[in-house]
């Protein structure tokens, strides 16, 4: 079995690499004309052709891509399917080619670079126990999921504090984590829906995002794909429904209290964005850009990063990390807790009998 396998992967390289000298050839062939008949000059060269020539051989390329990314679907489980379908996802991958820099936070051991590899293609990992302190049956699915432990805020909190580091980068001032709403009025004409609690508050405010004096409120929120009530929807629905719920809760409100704007940053646990947070990303982005004059390009993708890897250490955490003690060993922990320390008695307490 391993033979034909092999077989079959030769056979594939071979095709791509016949691929790739023809289209060699077809790019150079004007180069290959002129030496031939040994003329030095490269006026003879017609750009406009070359670029069409280009630009055909790329969209021939981008369609075999698509013909062989099929392929791999159709012989793939649905969840399978679903698990290179959020590995595609823009940033979600960006982890795989970043450089190891320790003063980013970017490095990873041993086993937390197998571990990041096995939740990627829903693998088992053998470290993990088999029930959670929950109750429940353990998987990589229940561990994202399960609130037991306090390791979706850590997921939550990575987010907030990696995207008001990026708005200080970009320029942005007061900046803060976690501020407080104006209180509603009595009054107040806002649908039902709105939470309208006089302790509400959203998770960052910054001015200079989208206008100088304009005051933005962002709100976080970290789901996992594959949990019981998104297993079974679209990923676009996924973002649209969070994203709707977040503006609901919180958008009128801060455009009739705070005179402001409302962003809601939702993610995956697979390192997915929704469209609101690849916006924000993208405007900070162009203004880092304005104020340090780096490649667009380099800075989106150091955005996008930087967010990945700050949502896989708390993923990594969630995996294996303790969720605490069942009810039995609680209770034993109790029995404990109401043992009487002193042991020796005191001599003003000894009273005979």
């Amino acid at each position: 079995m391993r033979v034909h396998d092999n077989k079959v992967g030769f056979s594939q390289r071979v095709g791509k690499l016949d691929r790739e000298y023809a289209c060699s050839k077809a790019v150079t062939k004007q180069h290959v004309d002129l030496i031939l008949s040994k003329n030095q000059s490269t006026d003879g060269i017609r750009k406009d052709e070359l670029q069409t020539v280009k630009q055909e051989l790329k969209n021939e390329k981008i369609l075999a891509q698509k013909v062989a990314y099929k392929n791999v679907c159709d012989n793939l489980t649905p969840k399978g399917k679903r698990c290179l379908e959020l590995s595609s996802e823009k940033g979600a991958s960006s982890w795989l080619t970043a450089l190891p820099l320790e003063n980013l936070g970017y490095s990873l051991n041993k086993q937390e670079f197998r571990n990041a590899i096995k939740i990627r293609y829903n693998w088992s990992i053998p470290e993990m126990p088999n029930y959670c302190a929950c109750g429940s049956q353990n998987s990589i699915d229940h561990a994202l999921s399960c609130k037991k432990g306090g390791y979706p805020i850590l997921r939550h909190n990575a987010i907030r504090d990696v995207e008001a580091m990026l708005m200080k980068e970009a320029g942005c001032v007061d900046v803060r984590i976690e501020p407080g709403l104006l209180e509603c009025e009595t009054d107040n004409s806002m649908s039902p829906r709105t939470n309208i609690q006089p302790n509400a508050r959203l998770d960052i405010s910054a001015r200079g995002i989208f206008g100088t004096y304009e005051r933005t409120f962002c709100d976080v929120r970290v789901t996992h794909p594959n949990c019981p009530s998104n297993v079974f929807k679209p990923i676009d629905d996924i973002y649209k429904e969070h994203e709707a719920a977040k503006r609901k809760e919180y958008e009128e409100r801060v455009r009739q209290t705070e005179k402001g704007s409302f962003v809601p940053l939702i993610m995956t646990t697979s390192g997915g964005m929704g469209p609101a947070l690849n916006d924000m990303n993208k405007r900070l982005a162009q203004k880092i850009c304005d104020k340090r004059g780096d490649q667009y390009s380099y800075v989106i993708n150091h955005i996008r990063t930087r967010v990945r890897f700050a949502l896989m250490r708390g993923i990594l955490i969630a995996i294996l990390g303790e969720r605490g003690r069942s009810v039995s060993e609680k209770s034993k922990e109790n029995e404990l807790y109401n043992v009487n320390l002193n042991l020796i008695p005191q001599r003003n307490s000894y009273q005979p009998r």
